[in-house]
């Protein structure tokens, strides 16, 4: 029902006048820095701090970002630090003065799946993994959510929050996590299940929404812009350039 309703606010011209939002996934991060050991899946909803690599990868995005689209009008974020970050470079870089954090738009929370292995989490729920990904109202122990309660809550931030306070013809840029990326796209890629939408740390996306009422059209995805070539050069000299974990 939620979701029937979320869809006919964003096909009202009201909202839908010629606006576009671009979506950015934060940088890798240290999950060491964060308690999340090695071969553990999930970081989810804790303040997973950002790899140097991942910071190089938000500062590449950020300029991306601000060179392509030059009517850019408000930034908004999670309140995690990983994203967070990428989203002042953009502010900073552009003259917005305040960064919007919402909670609306802080990655799924894992709750008992929270710094797990894939055997431990299997232990733990059997057929859960699997559960989760097949059915987006599967909610995991102790407190998770399920993709369809991130669905919601970051759809219907977006349409009551970004879009009714962006001009016609600005654009608005979120940076926030995996599952709200995943989730905000997926409004305009039906039939494509939510967990299979890939989305690189860092990678770009942008929604458009036409002047005609109609849904959001999808304008780009999974762009992952080339690190700056001083950066790329430090993180090999200091044998950080692969193996970063994603979260």
């Amino acid at each position: 029902k939620m979701h029937r309703s979320i869809l006919s606010l964003l096909t009202t011209s009201a909202l839908s006048l010629d606006r576009t939002i671009v979506l950015v996934r934060h940088g890798a991060v240290d999950r060491s820095a964060a308690n999340v050991p090695p071969g553990a899946m999930y970081g989810g909803d804790i303040d997973v701090p950002l790899s140097l690599k991942g910071k190089a990868e938000a500062r590449a995005a950020a300029s991306y970002v601000t060179a392509q689209w030059s009517e850019i009008q408000s930034v908004w974020t999670s309140p995690l630090s990983r994203a967070l970050y990428g989203a002042q470079l953009v502010a900073d870089a552009v003259g917005v003065e305040r960064v919007e954090t919402r909670e609306a738009f802080r990655e799924i929370a894992r709750g008992g799946w929270l710094r797990k292995t894939p055997e431990e989490i299997e232990e733990m729920t059997p057929g859960g993994m699997n559960a989760f990904l097949a059915d987006i109202e599967f909610r995991p122990p102790d407190g998770a959510e399920s993709i369809k309660d991130v669905r919601d809550r970051a759809l219907t931030a977006l349409t009551q929050e970004i879009l009714p306070s962006l001009d016609e013809g600005k654009v608005a840029v979120l940076v926030s996590h995996l599952y709200v990326t995943r989730a905000l796209l997926s409004f305009a890629l039906p039939g494509v299940p939510i967990p299979k939408i890939d989305v690189p740390t860092a990678s770009i996306a942008s929604l458009s929404f036409p002047g005609d009422g109609t849904p959001p059209i999808v304008t780009s995805r999974g762009f992952k812009p080339d690190l700056h070539p001083d950066d790329k050069a430090a993180l090999a000299a200091a044998g950080l350039l692969d193996g970063d974990a994603e979260t």
